[in-house]
């Protein structure tokens, strides 16, 4: 007996030996190469609308790759959003010839978005960076229009971002679980607005992907085939704000609590375009507005996601923020009750600084009108109006504690 309890404690010394050694080769290596892959075979031939490019860009882009600094698609650090994948940045998309892209090929663009492997190290994309297998061709030719065009986010931007760094645990996935797209680019048409279910079908699944931060895990997103993603809109992916509070996608199924069952249509229009949900709440980071869509692309998302059968469970909703009460400091009340870090961070000097909102907003009014209706003031802001959840002394309060941020940071006390 005593010598088999030794024999089976060997054999597990020796296992746990062999899966120490091949992590570490897993490790030394990096993450796999797909030299199988060729720009060659990714050829686009469409000619594209730059304008109606840029609409894509506003909805697919924005959010990770814009730099206030520069006001390019220079990119920036993606920290502490998606922390456990490593140190993430988010790519130069300028026509910088040095850090941009604007050396690539319209090839070398469509073999990224359509397998999501990179064309010159021949890497596969991590889950953060949705590529886009199911995009139309019309839609992919005025991407490439508006990448190729003469539009100020797209000049060239040399911003000295370092290159991402994966974790450990992504390097493993990229060897066990992330799989890359097709081999070469076939002819995809995209549905027309008399089709209003495959329509909205193709905007949710292969277009604005909704699936990756509203099924069950970023891990477990499929991209090229968007059913089979674990937990299809049945909400549950865990991803954390710019201030490193965790967010949990909610379900998009039929179901009425943790779906979308009992919202109506101009609830649904709302939240996707103005950033507000039923009950009045402010939607967070990382859910974009999306004011460039359509109302016959709205009409047709919300057909559509009526028709996913209700999930059979609710994702389990995250803490809610601590909100410091307005007795304490009403500015500050303000700025935490509207969710303002999840943008802008806790101490707002991150990606979105409000350093420079003293400069930008010499007056409270100007301030004020910004806060308001941030896309009335510039028509490619993202940031939700929230004019209609304040009142007068509410606001003069929320701009008197941005400019004390801004000038004196987290800290400052409030005027007395």
């Amino acid at each position: 007996m005593r010598r088999l309890l030794r024999l089976l404690g060997l054999l597990l010394l020796l296992a746990i030996a062999l899966a120490a050694a091949v992590l570490g080769v897993v490790w030394v290596l990096g993450p796999p190469t797909y030299e199988q892959y060729s720009p060659e075979a990714f050829t686009l031939e469409r000619k594209g609308d730059a304008e109606a490019g840029k609409r894509l860009v506003t909805m697919l882009c924005v959010r990770c790759h814009y730099d206030p600094q520069s006001n390019t698609l220079a990119g920036r650090a993606l920290a502490p959003a998606f922390d456990r994948y490593g140190q993430v940045h988010a790519a130069n998309l300028t026509q910088d010839d040095v850090r941009g892209i604007a050396h690539w090929t319209d090839a070398d663009r469509v073999m990224l978005l359509r397998s999501g492997v990179h064309p010159q190290r021949h890497e596969l994309m991590p889950p953060y960076m949705p590529w886009l297998p199911g995009i139309a061709d019309t839609d992919l030719a005025d991407l490439l229009a508006y990448l190729r065009g003469d539009d100020p986010w797209v000049q060239p931007s040399r911003k000295a971002d370092p290159p991402t760094q994966l974790s450990f645990e992504a390097i493993v996935r990229s060897w066990t679980i992330w799989e890359p797209g097709p081999q070469r680019a076939s002819t995809l048409p995209r549905p027309d607005d008399a089709e209003p279910i495959a329509l909205g079908a193709y905007l949710a699944n292969d277009l604005l992907q909704c699936h990756g931060c509203h099924s069950a895990s970023l891990d477990r997103v499929d991209w090229l085939y968007p059913s089979h993603s674990e937990g299809f809109y049945a909400g549950g992916t865990v991803l954390r704000d710019l201030a490193g509070h965790p967010i949990v996608g909610p379900g998009l199924t039929a179901r009425e609590d943790g779906g979308l069952g009992a919202w109506s249509f101009e609830e649904f229009r709302r939240a996707l375009v103005e950033g507000e949900g039923p009950q009045g709440e402010v939607l967070r980071w990382p859910m974009p507005r999306y004011g460039a869509l359509t109302e016959a692309e709205l009409t047709a998302l919300y057909a559509y996601l009526r028709t996913l059968p209700p999930a059979t469970t609710a994702p389990k909703r995250p803490a809610p923020y601590k909100v410091v009460t307005d007795v304490v400091d009403p500015g500050r009340h303000q700025f935490e009750r509207l969710g303002c870090p999840s943008c802008h961070g806790a101490k707002a000097q991150g990606f979105l600084s409000l350093d420079d909102a003293p400069t930008r907003f010499p007056t409270d009014p100007q301030l004020a009108a910004y806060i308001s209706d941030p896309a009335f003031v510039d028509e490619h802001a993202w940031m939700p109006a929230y004019g209609h959840l304040l009142d007068d002394a509410q606001m003069a309060d929320l701009c008197e504690y941005v400019r004390r941020l801004a000038e004196h940071g987290p800290h400052a006390a409030p005027p007395k």
